[in-house]
């Protein structure tokens, strides 16, 4: 590597042109690269966040990917994920400001898992694949470039999670219950890309249980923790991941609209104790339908509960991935080719 590219790198961090880590220097010709394979001209609009007024160029864009380290192989998945995190339902300024420390969870599913060398079995949560780590990092890079108000706003994070610097997760693309974007209205034979606002994914290990339900419940009593942020606007969700060995106890019970069924019923705890606990106010707002002498669900509705297949056989884990209470909504994007 030339001196001059390494100064350049240190150029990027000096300016704030980086996540933390170093970046590819986004030099014109692979910027040009970059908008020629999203099917974008540099100067197009490619969104706004109207209540900082900010207008986002595709260059912007482009030049992210250039700097998380992206192919332009992936230039149609980027192009869908730019759309989706600029979506004014994703509320990127917020999730970047938050004391809650979200992160944006990047889902992908489809046949582009297998097309673009994404890993969705071992390790699939925190995968050491460029694929993975990349789009990942493109994400957050775009969160941190745009939500930040051009630099003025400072993010908040109270403790923040890993997820920060890149949080993309694959999906197996044969799966038990359909591809995870048909529960977002998508064809099952679509490619797609779902992003939303997530904390820090919760291990839920059980390795003797005999039937779905008891796997069911393991996942249930890990959304219940006193901790948990959703108990008092329930405004999030939840993403439950289920690796092979799990679901094969539980396909065996269920189908996916059940299982979510059955964790909505059974997974709750007395609203009193929250209470006690200080997990609800006293005095509660009309918005958070709090009931005394009740059991209370994390959710307010079975739609924001969904399930992704992904993780390596031979081991009985599963995961639970908190959505941040302050995004409400997943914003599920078609991938499609683009025409040159």
């Amino acid at each position: 590597m030339a001196y001059e590219t390494l100064q350049d790198i240190e150029n990027c961090m000096e300016n704030g042109w980086s996540d933390g880590l170093p970046v590819i220097p986004p030099y014109g010709s692979l910027v040009d690269d970059m908008l020629s394979a999203m099917g974008w001209q540099a100067t197009d609009v490619i969104g706004e966040i109207a209540d900082q007024n900010i207008v986002v160029r595709a260059e912007k864009a482009a030049a992210t990917a250039v700097m998380a380290g992206c192919k332009t192989q992936y230039g149609p998945l980027l192009r869908s994920l730019s759309q989706a995190l600029l979506d004014p339902r994703f509320n990127i300024g917020g999730v970047e400001v938050t004391t809650g420390g979200a992160a944006v969870l990047v889902i992908i599913s489809g046949p582009i898992v297998e097309q673009l060398g994404f890993e969705h079995g071992a390790n699939a949560l925190g995968a050491n694949n460029r694929a993975n780590a990349t789009v990942g990092r493109f994400a957050q890079m775009m969160r941190h470039f745009c939500g930040s108000g051009g630099g003025v706003l400072t993010p908040h994070g109270t403790v923040g999670h890993p997820g920060r610097m890149s949080f993309c997760i694959a999906e197996h693309p044969s799966t038990e219950w359909g591809p995870y974007h048909t529960q977002h209205g998508l064809p099952a034979t679509t490619s797609a890309v779902s992003i939303m606002s997530a904390e820090g994914p919760n291990s839920c290990n059980n390795h003797y249980a005999e039937s779905g339900a008891s796997i069911l419940d393991t996942i249930g009593d890990c959304m219940n923790h006193f901790g948990q942020t959703a108990w008092y606007y329930r405004s999030g969700g939840f993403v439950v991941v289920i690796p092979p060995d799990h679901m094969a106890l539980v396909k065996e019970q269920f189908s996916r609209e059940q299982a979510a069924q059955y964790i909505y019923d059974n997974a709750r705890r007395q609203t009193d104790d929250l209470i006690k606990a200080g997990r609800i106010a006293k005095d509660p707002i009309s918005y958070a339908e709090v009931e005394e002498h009740s059991l209370r669900s994390p959710l307010k509705s079975l739609d924001q509960l969904s399930f992704i297949e992904c993780g390596a056989e031979g081991g009985r884990f599963s995961a639970v991935i908190p959505r941040w209470v302050g995004s409400q909504h997943v914003v599920c994007m078609a991938i499609e080719e683009i025409e040159k």
